[in-house]
């Protein structure tokens, strides 16, 4: 079962490294603007794969919806299997070293993933994701720039804050085998 736990936390942490540097290439892309020569402020930056995964799921999963519903949609269902992931990493993290660090990362990404589920039910259920990153529906009272820098700067953020948890839960597990 330890092996097991191992695998599981290993993988999902490794994922979530590959989700949070999407994340901060979205950011960084956005902070530049147009002289990053990708996109503008206005739209948020997806890496060709992500943007292909995005497309792809939302046209099997709704094919009789206008294109940017589909985006919108898939890419708040496919946080939430992400963020799932690396709440499973941390959930065997903790089974493997149940100390507060881990714990603390745990209820960090706990508190994202619930950002997620309101992001995916206001989208299926009024067509626009609300939630903290929006402004729970109030980016409309900024220019489009600022609404996507705001969205684009919290998930960033969401994403890195839980790993130094975890990378000091293990830290501090390895300390006390020596």
């Amino acid at each position: 079962m330890k092996h097991l736990l191992i695998g599981i936390a290993v993988s999902c942490l490794v994922f979530q490294v590959g989700h949070f540097y999407e994340h901060v290439a979205q950011w960084v892309i956005w902070l530049m603007g147009w002289t990053s020569g990708i996109c503008g402020r206005d739209t948020p930056w997806m890496s060709p794969w992500v943007t292909y995964v995005v497309e792809s799921f939302g046209a099997w999963a709704w094919p009789a919806l206008d294109y940017k519903v589909q985006m919108a949609r898939s890419m708040e269902v496919l946080h939430i299997v992400g963020n799932l992931i690396f709440l499973t990493g941390l959930v065997a993290l903790m089974l493997l070293i149940p100390n507060r660090w881990v714990k603390w990362g745990l209820m960090i990404e706990t508190f994202h993933l619930y950002e997620h589920i309101m992001l995916t039910v206001s989208v299926f259920t009024v067509g626009k994701p609300i939630g903290m990153s929006t402004l729970f529906g109030g980016a409309f009272l900024f220019d489009q720039e600022t609404a996507v820098g705001i969205r684009v700067t919290w998930h960033a953020l969401m994403n890195l804050i839980p790993m130094p948890f975890a990378m000091m839960g293990i830290m501090q597990w390895w300390e006390a085998r020596r």
